[in-house]
């Protein structure tokens, strides 16, 4: 099964972040290739590391209380579970449009590049977010309670959002 990641992909790393793979380069001196991904929490930083160690399995040594076996693992954001590695074949072979289509309004939240332009993501799509896409978005902010109703996530984002919008707003630059 190959497990080489792709762009666009979503991954939960071993300790519990939320992570979605740009690319996948080669470094210009020694041919290396590099997995480039981006953070789906806090500020949304984007890190680079070598594509051995992004899917090598988790040293079970050094954390043994870890159930995960591999450092990062491939989430379907639907259902936000690994991606089981028997069903990844049946998933691959479906076009693009249908893999995302039921995540078109979580998609374009994470596509949207600031935080003012989230919140209108978020205003403007209100009835259309799904539960899951809701609670996928609370995960990887960091914010709100799994256990909550859908539109007690759907405030606490907005509050976040509106808090970040206005502090980002009001910063020198």
């Amino acid at each position: 099964m190959d497990r080489a990641p792709r762009p666009g992909d979503f991954y939960r790393h071993f300790k519990d972040k939320m992570y979605q793979v740009i690319t996948v380069a080669v470094h210009s001196e020694t041919g290396e290739e590099l997995v480039v991904y981006q953070a789906l929490y806090g500020s949304f930083g984007t890190y680079a590391r070598p594509l051995s160690m992004f899917i090598s399995e988790v040293d079970h040594e050094k954390y043994p209380d870890v159930k995960q076996k591999y450092r990062f693992e491939r989430v379907n954001m639907g259902s936000e579970q690994p991606v089981a590695e028997a069903s990844l074949q049946s998933v691959e072979s479906l076009p693009s449009d249908d893999c995302h289509h039921e995540n078109k309004n979580l998609l374009a939240f994470l596509d949207a590049g600031t935080y003012h332009d989230k919140l209108e993501v978020l205003e403007n799509r209100k009835d259309r977010f799904s539960a899951e896409e809701l609670l996928a978005i609370c995960e990887i902010m960091e914010i709100g309670r799994p256990d909550s109703e859908p539109e007690e996530k759907y405030y606490a984002v907005k509050r976040y959002l509106e808090l970040q919008n206005k502090y980002e707003g009001s910063r020198l630059r």
